[in-house]
């Protein structure tokens, strides 16, 4: 086998390697968003539930999960 056809070879395993990485980090990312997601989602429930809990709270709750996302949102507030 010529050593081109090796050194060709072994390129294409390094940049595979190279895209499998990068598509785990980003599958941990999304693992990592979706704990968050849920953690706020539970906490808002439970906030909901207490009713001493004022409204203001619950909204700034809400703020910080839009915020955490990064989700442009309308001014309809």
């Amino acid at each position: 086998m010529p050593a081109t056809n090796i050194k060709e070879r072994l390129t294409s395993l390094y940049k595979l390697r190279e895209k499998l990485c990068d598509k785990q980090k980003k599958e941990m990312q999304l693992e990592e968003i979706k704990d968050w997601v849920t953690d706020q989602l539970k906490y808002l429930k439970s906030l909901t539930k207490n009713e001493n809990v004022d409204r203001s709270e619950i909204c700034i709750r809400i703020d910080d999960i839009i915020c955490g996302l990064d989700v442009e949102e309308e001014h309809d507030e």
